[in-house]
Protein backbone atom coordinates (compact mmCIF):
# COMPACT_ATOMS: atom_id res chain seq x y z
CA UNK A 1 0.00 0.00 0.00
CA UNK A 2 1.67 3.41 -0.76
CA UNK A 3 1.92 6.43 1.31
CA UNK A 4 -0.60 8.50 -1.23
CA UNK A 5 -3.04 5.55 -0.59
CA UNK A 6 -3.01 6.06 2.98
CA UNK A 7 -4.09 9.58 2.86
CA UNK A 8 -7.73 11.27 2.99
CA UNK A 9 -9.47 14.72 2.27
CA UNK A 10 -10.28 15.36 6.45
CA UNK A 11 -7.14 15.31 8.13
CA UNK A 12 -5.65 18.19 6.13
CA UNK A 13 -4.49 21.64 6.43
CA UNK A 14 -7.71 22.82 4.14
CA UNK A 15 -9.84 21.52 7.15
CA UNK A 16 -13.62 20.89 6.39
CA UNK A 17 -16.15 23.62 5.54
CA UNK A 18 -18.54 24.73 8.60
CA UNK A 19 -21.86 23.48 6.06
CA UNK A 20 -20.07 19.91 6.06
CA UNK A 21 -19.83 19.78 10.16
CA UNK A 22 -22.69 17.11 11.20
CA UNK A 23 -25.73 18.42 12.05
CA UNK A 24 -26.50 19.63 15.21
CA UNK A 25 -29.35 17.07 15.89
CA UNK A 26 -27.44 14.19 14.36
CA UNK A 27 -28.12 10.67 15.90
CA UNK A 28 -25.29 8.57 17.04
CA UNK A 29 -25.82 5.98 14.05
CA UNK A 30 -24.85 9.52 11.78
CA UNK A 31 -22.14 10.50 13.96
CA UNK A 32 -20.48 7.17 14.09
CA UNK A 33 -19.38 6.77 10.58
CA UNK A 34 -18.20 10.19 9.95
CA UNK A 35 -16.08 9.39 13.37
CA UNK A 36 -14.92 6.29 11.92
CA UNK A 37 -13.92 8.17 8.39
CA UNK A 38 -11.74 10.74 10.43
CA UNK A 39 -9.92 7.56 12.35
CA UNK A 40 -9.11 5.85 9.58
CA UNK A 41 -7.28 8.43 8.40
CA UNK A 42 -5.66 9.75 11.44
CA UNK A 43 -4.27 6.45 13.06
CA UNK A 44 -2.15 5.60 9.74
CA UNK A 45 -0.67 8.97 9.27
CA UNK A 46 0.27 9.08 13.20
CA UNK A 47 1.37 5.37 13.14
CA UNK A 48 4.10 6.21 9.93
CA UNK A 49 5.89 8.77 12.53
CA UNK A 50 6.19 6.06 15.23
CA UNK A 51 4.58 2.85 14.89
CA UNK A 52 2.49 1.23 16.95
CA UNK A 53 2.92 -2.76 16.37
CA UNK A 54 6.09 -3.43 14.43
CA UNK A 55 5.48 -6.53 12.30
CA UNK A 56 8.17 -8.89 11.42
CA UNK A 57 6.48 -9.86 8.53
CA UNK A 58 6.03 -6.49 7.01
CA UNK A 59 7.73 -6.17 3.06
CA UNK A 60 11.60 -4.82 4.15
CA UNK A 61 10.76 -2.01 1.03
CA UNK A 62 7.82 -0.68 2.26
CA UNK A 63 9.25 -0.90 5.82
CA UNK A 64 12.24 1.38 4.21
CA UNK A 65 9.11 3.64 2.58
CA UNK A 66 8.15 4.45 5.16
CA UNK A 67 10.86 5.42 7.20
CA UNK A 68 11.92 8.09 4.78
CA UNK A 69 8.54 9.53 5.05
CA UNK A 70 9.45 11.05 8.56
CA UNK A 71 13.15 12.79 8.61
CA UNK A 72 14.72 12.77 11.91
CA UNK A 73 15.50 16.91 12.95
CA UNK A 74 17.38 15.92 16.14
CA UNK A 75 16.61 15.54 19.52
CA UNK A 76 15.58 18.29 21.98
CA UNK A 77 16.00 18.66 25.98
CA UNK A 78 15.09 21.12 28.66
CA UNK A 79 15.93 18.75 31.81
CA UNK A 80 15.22 21.37 34.36
CA UNK A 81 11.44 21.02 33.63
CA UNK A 82 11.37 17.61 31.31
CA UNK A 83 12.90 14.38 32.14
CA UNK A 84 12.42 12.99 28.90
CA UNK A 85 13.83 13.98 25.70
CA UNK A 86 12.25 15.32 22.68
CA UNK A 87 12.70 13.65 19.51
CA UNK A 88 11.83 15.79 16.34
CA UNK A 89 10.76 15.01 13.08
CA UNK A 90 9.29 16.21 9.79
CA UNK A 91 7.50 15.50 6.60
CA UNK A 92 6.40 17.26 3.61
CA UNK A 93 2.85 15.83 1.93
CA UNK A 94 3.88 16.93 -1.58
CA UNK A 95 1.19 19.04 -3.76
CA UNK A 96 1.41 16.16 -6.42
CA UNK A 97 -0.39 13.11 -3.11
CA UNK A 98 -2.74 16.07 -2.57
CA UNK A 99 -3.80 16.12 -5.87
CA UNK A 100 -4.08 12.41 -5.41
CA UNK A 101 -6.64 12.90 -2.34
CA UNK A 102 -8.47 15.52 -3.78
CA UNK A 103 -8.90 13.47 -7.34
CA UNK A 104 -10.34 10.49 -5.40
CA UNK A 105 -12.64 12.94 -3.01
CA UNK A 106 -16.24 13.13 -4.14
CA UNK A 107 -16.56 16.88 -5.75
CA UNK A 108 -17.74 18.04 -8.78
CA UNK A 109 -15.76 18.86 -11.55
CA UNK A 110 -15.89 22.60 -10.72
CA UNK A 111 -14.99 22.41 -7.26
CA UNK A 112 -12.18 19.80 -7.62
CA UNK A 113 -10.47 22.22 -10.66
CA UNK A 114 -11.04 24.95 -7.93
CA UNK A 115 -9.40 23.18 -5.40
CA UNK A 116 -6.57 21.96 -7.24
CA UNK A 117 -5.51 25.02 -8.86
CA UNK A 118 -4.89 26.11 -4.92
CA UNK A 119 -2.72 23.39 -3.82
CA UNK A 120 0.44 23.41 -2.02
CA UNK A 121 3.16 21.51 -0.10
CA UNK A 122 1.83 20.35 3.61
CA UNK A 123 4.71 20.54 5.57
CA UNK A 124 4.29 18.49 9.04
CA UNK A 125 6.57 18.68 12.14
CA UNK A 126 6.02 16.27 14.51
CA UNK A 127 7.66 15.32 18.52
CA UNK A 128 7.95 12.18 20.70
CA UNK A 129 8.47 11.53 23.90
CA UNK A 130 8.29 9.22 26.50
CA UNK A 131 7.95 9.43 30.29
CA UNK A 132 7.76 8.09 33.34
CA UNK A 133 4.36 7.23 34.88
CA UNK A 134 4.14 9.04 37.87
CA UNK A 135 3.00 12.63 38.86
CA UNK A 136 6.10 14.08 40.53
CA UNK A 137 8.39 16.76 38.86
CA UNK A 138 9.84 16.64 34.97
CA UNK A 139 7.00 14.19 34.47
CA UNK A 140 3.41 12.98 34.85
CA UNK A 141 1.33 10.19 35.58
CA UNK A 142 -0.93 8.55 32.87
CA UNK A 143 -4.05 10.12 34.84
CA UNK A 144 -2.82 13.49 34.28
CA UNK A 145 -2.43 13.04 30.66
CA UNK A 146 -5.39 11.70 30.26
CA UNK A 147 -7.64 14.72 32.77
CA UNK A 148 -5.71 17.39 30.38
CA UNK A 149 -5.18 16.15 27.02
CA UNK A 150 -8.58 13.81 26.57
CA UNK A 151 -10.95 15.27 29.04
CA UNK A 152 -9.95 19.27 28.93
CA UNK A 153 -7.77 19.48 26.08
CA UNK A 154 -8.51 23.37 25.54
CA UNK A 155 -8.53 24.08 29.28
CA UNK A 156 -5.47 22.73 30.06
CA UNK A 157 -3.68 23.99 26.72
CA UNK A 158 -4.72 27.57 27.40
CA UNK A 159 -3.09 26.98 31.33
CA UNK A 160 0.45 26.07 29.87
CA UNK A 161 0.21 27.82 26.54
CA UNK A 162 1.47 32.04 27.14
CA UNK A 163 0.65 32.47 23.59
CA UNK A 164 -2.71 31.23 23.73
CA UNK A 165 -4.75 34.53 24.74
CA UNK A 166 -8.37 32.93 24.52
CA UNK A 167 -10.53 29.92 24.05
CA UNK A 168 -13.45 29.01 23.46
CA UNK A 169 -15.63 25.68 23.03
CA UNK A 170 -18.31 26.86 20.27
CA UNK A 171 -19.91 23.47 19.65
CA UNK A 172 -20.19 19.53 20.82
CA UNK A 173 -22.17 16.93 19.72
CA UNK A 174 -23.65 13.96 21.66
CA UNK A 175 -21.54 11.01 21.39
CA UNK A 176 -22.10 9.12 25.01
CA UNK A 177 -24.65 6.50 22.82
CA UNK A 178 -21.98 6.28 19.93
CA UNK A 179 -20.98 2.63 19.77
CA UNK A 180 -17.67 1.96 19.62
CA UNK A 181 -15.74 1.40 15.97
CA UNK A 182 -13.35 -1.04 14.82
CA UNK A 183 -9.69 0.04 13.06
CA UNK A 184 -7.31 -1.83 11.25
CA UNK A 185 -4.61 -2.08 12.99
CA UNK A 186 -0.78 -1.65 12.07
CA UNK A 187 -1.74 -0.63 8.58
CA UNK A 188 0.50 2.62 8.86
CA UNK A 189 2.03 4.21 5.86
CA UNK A 190 4.34 1.77 3.75
CA UNK A 191 3.48 -1.35 5.73
CA UNK A 192 0.67 -4.46 4.83
CA UNK A 193 -2.10 -4.66 7.15
CA UNK A 194 -1.45 -7.66 10.27
CA UNK A 195 -4.73 -8.47 10.31
CA UNK A 196 -5.34 -7.09 13.12
CA UNK A 197 -8.33 -4.72 14.30
CA UNK A 198 -7.99 -1.88 17.18
CA UNK A 199 -11.41 -0.99 18.70
CA UNK A 200 -12.09 2.68 19.57
CA UNK A 201 -14.67 4.47 21.30
CA UNK A 202 -15.52 6.71 24.46
CA UNK A 203 -15.75 9.52 21.54
CA UNK A 204 -16.22 13.35 22.03
CA UNK A 205 -16.44 15.80 19.34
CA UNK A 206 -16.73 19.44 19.68
CA UNK A 207 -15.68 22.75 17.73
CA UNK A 208 -12.82 24.70 20.06
CA UNK A 209 -11.78 28.09 18.55
CA UNK A 210 -8.66 29.82 20.19
CA UNK A 211 -6.78 32.49 19.85
CA UNK A 212 -2.67 32.89 19.67
CA UNK A 213 -0.51 36.04 19.79
CA UNK A 214 1.73 34.82 17.46
CA UNK A 215 4.50 37.76 17.49
CA UNK A 216 2.65 41.17 19.07
CA UNK A 217 3.20 43.72 18.04
CA UNK A 218 4.52 42.97 14.65
CA UNK A 219 1.66 40.59 14.00
CA UNK A 220 -1.81 40.20 14.78
CA UNK A 221 -3.32 37.37 16.96
CA UNK A 222 -4.83 34.36 15.16
CA UNK A 223 -7.85 32.64 15.67
CA UNK A 224 -7.56 28.86 14.78
CA UNK A 225 -11.15 27.30 15.01
CA UNK A 226 -10.92 23.43 14.90
CA UNK A 227 -12.99 20.65 15.18
CA UNK A 228 -11.57 18.73 17.44
CA UNK A 229 -12.13 14.45 18.03
CA UNK A 230 -11.10 11.80 20.59
CA UNK A 231 -11.27 8.94 21.06
CA UNK A 232 -10.13 5.88 23.41
CA UNK A 233 -8.74 2.23 22.65
CA UNK A 234 -11.47 -0.27 24.34
CA UNK A 235 -10.18 -3.06 25.50
CA UNK A 236 -10.61 -6.66 24.66
CA UNK A 237 -13.26 -7.09 27.51
CA UNK A 238 -15.34 -3.66 26.83
CA UNK A 239 -13.03 -1.70 29.07
CA UNK A 240 -11.05 1.44 28.63
CA UNK A 241 -7.63 0.95 27.54
CA UNK A 242 -4.30 2.98 28.61
CA UNK A 243 -4.56 4.94 24.38
CA UNK A 244 -5.99 7.83 23.15
CA UNK A 245 -6.10 10.04 20.09
CA UNK A 246 -6.99 13.40 19.86
CA UNK A 247 -7.43 14.78 15.91
CA UNK A 248 -7.68 18.45 15.40
CA UNK A 249 -9.03 19.53 11.42
CA UNK A 250 -9.86 23.22 10.64
CA UNK A 251 -12.92 24.33 9.97
CA UNK A 252 -11.91 27.84 8.13
CA UNK A 253 -14.95 29.28 7.68
CA UNK A 254 -16.55 28.96 11.07
CA UNK A 255 -16.91 32.72 11.63
CA UNK A 256 -20.41 32.30 9.62
CA UNK A 257 -21.48 29.82 12.09
CA UNK A 258 -23.51 31.38 14.36
CA UNK A 259 -22.16 29.38 17.15
CA UNK A 260 -18.97 30.73 16.67
CA UNK A 261 -17.82 33.48 19.53
CA UNK A 262 -13.95 34.47 18.80
CA UNK A 263 -13.47 33.56 14.95
CA UNK A 264 -17.18 36.06 13.91
CA UNK A 265 -14.90 39.06 15.63
CA UNK A 266 -14.15 41.68 13.41
CA UNK A 267 -11.40 41.77 11.90
CA UNK A 268 -10.16 38.37 13.24
CA UNK A 269 -7.62 36.66 11.53
CA UNK A 270 -8.02 33.24 10.81
CA UNK A 271 -4.98 30.58 10.98
CA UNK A 272 -5.18 27.10 10.35
CA UNK A 273 -3.69 23.92 12.17
CA UNK A 274 -4.24 20.05 11.72
CA UNK A 275 -2.82 17.60 14.36
CA UNK A 276 -3.08 14.26 15.35
CA UNK A 277 -1.96 13.82 19.00
CA UNK A 278 -1.27 9.99 20.18
CA UNK A 279 -0.68 9.42 23.81
CA UNK A 280 -0.31 5.62 24.98
CA UNK A 281 1.56 3.39 27.51
CA UNK A 282 3.75 1.46 26.02
CA UNK A 283 3.53 -2.58 26.71
CA UNK A 284 6.61 -5.03 27.12
CA UNK A 285 6.64 -5.86 23.05
CA UNK A 286 6.67 -2.28 22.07
CA UNK A 287 9.84 -2.00 24.16
CA UNK A 288 11.40 -5.13 22.41
CA UNK A 289 10.03 -4.10 18.82
CA UNK A 290 11.08 -0.07 18.95
CA UNK A 291 14.68 -0.80 20.82
CA UNK A 292 16.22 -0.67 17.24
CA UNK A 293 14.88 2.78 16.31
CA UNK A 294 13.07 4.31 19.65
CA UNK A 295 13.25 4.57 23.32
CA UNK A 296 10.82 3.37 25.45
CA UNK A 297 10.03 1.12 28.15
CA UNK A 298 6.81 -1.04 29.38
CA UNK A 299 4.63 1.05 31.58
CA UNK A 300 6.38 4.62 30.16
CA UNK A 301 3.65 7.06 28.39
CA UNK A 302 4.52 7.85 24.96
CA UNK A 303 3.68 11.37 23.67
CA UNK A 304 3.24 11.70 19.73
CA UNK A 305 2.50 14.46 18.39
CA UNK A 306 1.92 15.97 14.24
CA UNK A 307 0.75 19.10 12.92
CA UNK A 308 0.97 21.22 10.26
CA UNK A 309 0.10 25.15 10.30
CA UNK A 310 -0.82 28.13 8.43
CA UNK A 311 -0.95 31.21 10.14
CA UNK A 312 -2.23 33.36 7.23
CA UNK A 313 -1.77 37.11 6.67
CA UNK A 314 1.69 38.10 5.62
CA UNK A 315 3.28 35.32 7.47
CA UNK A 316 4.88 33.37 4.76
CA UNK A 317 4.69 29.62 4.79
CA UNK A 318 8.49 29.07 4.20
CA UNK A 319 9.00 31.20 7.72
CA UNK A 320 6.53 29.10 9.67
CA UNK A 321 7.67 25.91 7.90
CA UNK A 322 11.46 26.36 8.52
CA UNK A 323 10.41 27.24 12.53
CA UNK A 324 8.00 24.85 13.38
CA UNK A 325 10.11 21.70 14.37
CA UNK A 326 12.18 24.24 16.01
CA UNK A 327 9.12 25.30 18.28
CA UNK A 328 6.87 22.25 18.64
CA UNK A 329 9.09 20.07 20.88
CA UNK A 330 8.80 23.38 23.56
CA UNK A 331 4.63 22.06 24.29
CA UNK A 332 6.57 19.32 26.38
CA UNK A 333 8.66 21.07 28.91
CA UNK A 334 5.90 24.24 29.31
CA UNK A 335 3.37 21.25 30.31
CA UNK A 336 5.49 19.33 32.75
CA UNK A 337 6.28 22.38 34.51
CA UNK A 338 2.97 23.72 34.36
CA UNK A 339 1.31 20.56 36.04
CA UNK A 340 4.35 20.77 38.47
CA UNK A 341 3.08 23.77 39.95
CA UNK A 342 -0.48 22.67 40.21
CA UNK A 343 0.28 19.87 41.80
CA UNK A 344 0.97 22.35 44.37
CA UNK A 345 -2.75 23.81 44.39
CA UNK A 346 -4.52 20.87 43.56
CA UNK A 347 -5.08 17.35 42.60
CA UNK A 348 -5.47 17.63 38.27
CA UNK A 349 -6.01 13.96 37.68
CA UNK A 350 -8.88 14.50 39.81
CA UNK A 351 -10.64 18.20 39.06
CA UNK A 352 -9.33 19.34 36.03
CA UNK A 353 -7.04 22.01 34.87
CA UNK A 354 -9.40 24.76 36.25
CA UNK A 355 -11.10 22.47 39.04
CA UNK A 356 -10.80 22.83 43.02
CA UNK A 357 -9.69 25.82 44.76
CA UNK A 358 -7.83 27.55 42.37
CA UNK A 359 -10.91 27.78 39.86
CA UNK A 360 -11.75 31.37 41.19
CA UNK A 361 -8.41 32.78 41.36
CA UNK A 362 -7.83 31.60 37.52
CA UNK A 363 -11.13 32.82 36.57
CA UNK A 364 -10.71 35.83 38.42
CA UNK A 365 -7.96 36.82 36.03
CA UNK A 366 -10.01 36.10 32.64
CA UNK A 367 -12.55 38.05 31.15
CA UNK A 368 -15.41 35.02 31.15
CA UNK A 369 -18.74 34.62 28.97
CA UNK A 370 -20.88 32.02 28.74
CA UNK A 371 -23.72 30.97 26.51
CA UNK A 372 -25.78 28.15 25.87
CA UNK A 373 -23.68 26.95 22.85
CA UNK A 374 -20.41 27.86 24.09
CA UNK A 375 -17.80 28.95 27.36
CA UNK A 376 -15.00 31.08 26.60
CA UNK A 377 -12.26 32.10 28.65
CA UNK A 378 -9.89 34.84 27.38
CA UNK A 379 -6.67 36.24 29.14
CA UNK A 380 -6.81 40.35 28.40
CA UNK A 381 -7.15 39.58 24.88
CA UNK A 382 -6.95 43.76 23.79
CA UNK A 383 -3.75 44.21 25.65
CA UNK A 384 -0.83 42.35 27.70
CA UNK A 385 -0.89 39.33 29.54
CA UNK A 386 -2.75 38.08 32.48
CA UNK A 387 -1.53 34.62 32.54
CA UNK A 388 -1.35 32.82 35.60
CA UNK A 389 1.74 32.56 37.07
CA UNK A 390 2.49 29.24 36.18
CA UNK A 391 1.87 29.59 32.55
CA UNK A 392 4.11 33.24 32.73
CA UNK A 393 6.50 31.60 34.52
CA UNK A 394 6.86 28.54 31.55
CA UNK A 395 7.97 31.06 28.87
CA UNK A 396 11.49 30.81 30.51
CA UNK A 397 11.74 28.05 27.34
CA UNK A 398 14.80 29.09 25.18
CA UNK A 399 13.83 30.53 21.36
CA UNK A 400 15.82 29.17 19.42
CA UNK A 401 13.17 29.92 16.40
CA UNK A 402 12.21 33.33 16.96
CA UNK A 403 8.90 33.79 13.96
CA UNK A 404 9.40 37.54 14.65
CA UNK A 405 12.75 38.12 14.29
CA UNK A 406 12.91 35.76 10.81
CA UNK A 407 9.84 38.03 9.69
CA UNK A 408 11.61 41.26 10.34
CA UNK A 409 14.52 39.99 8.37
CA UNK A 410 12.11 38.49 5.43
CA UNK A 411 10.31 41.73 5.26
CA UNK A 412 10.86 46.01 4.66
CA UNK A 413 7.35 46.39 6.93
CA UNK A 414 7.77 46.70 10.44
CA UNK A 415 4.33 45.97 11.50
CA UNK A 416 1.29 44.01 9.87
CA UNK A 417 -1.29 46.26 8.93
CA UNK A 418 -4.89 46.55 9.22
CA UNK A 419 -4.81 46.29 5.17
CA UNK A 420 -2.77 43.49 5.12
CA UNK A 421 -5.08 42.05 6.73
CA UNK A 422 -8.13 42.38 5.37
CA UNK A 423 -10.88 40.27 6.06
CA UNK A 424 -10.59 36.64 7.59
CA UNK A 425 -7.86 34.96 5.58
CA UNK A 426 -7.89 31.24 5.56
CA UNK A 427 -5.24 29.50 6.05
CA UNK A 428 -6.10 26.44 3.69
CA UNK A 429 -8.44 25.33 1.64
CA UNK A 430 -12.78 24.83 1.79
CA UNK A 431 -13.85 21.55 0.44
CA UNK A 432 -17.83 21.87 0.03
Amino acid sequence: MTPTAELGPLVRLWGISASRLPSPTASADDLAPFLLTILQEALPFIDGAAPRVRRPDADSSATAAAKKLWKPKGVKSLPADSAAPVEVSERVVGAGELETVVARALLDDATRKKTQARLGNESWACRRSVHEDEAQKGTASWAEFVRCFRDEHAAAEDGFTPAVVATCEALSWGCSSVEPVDVAEGEEEGHASSGGRQRWGRFTLKVVEMRHKVGRPVLKDRTFPVLQLTATAVTAAGGEGREFVVVSIPVPNFGTNEASQLAREKGAQIAAYVSVERLRVLEAHDEQQQQQQQSGKAGEIEWLMATASDAGGVLPSWVQNMAMPGIIWKDVPLFLKWIAGERLKKDVAKVGPLGSASTAETTSNKTTGKTAAAASTSKSVAGGENAPPAATAATEVPDDSDVTNKLAAAFDEPRETEAADSGAQVGGMILK
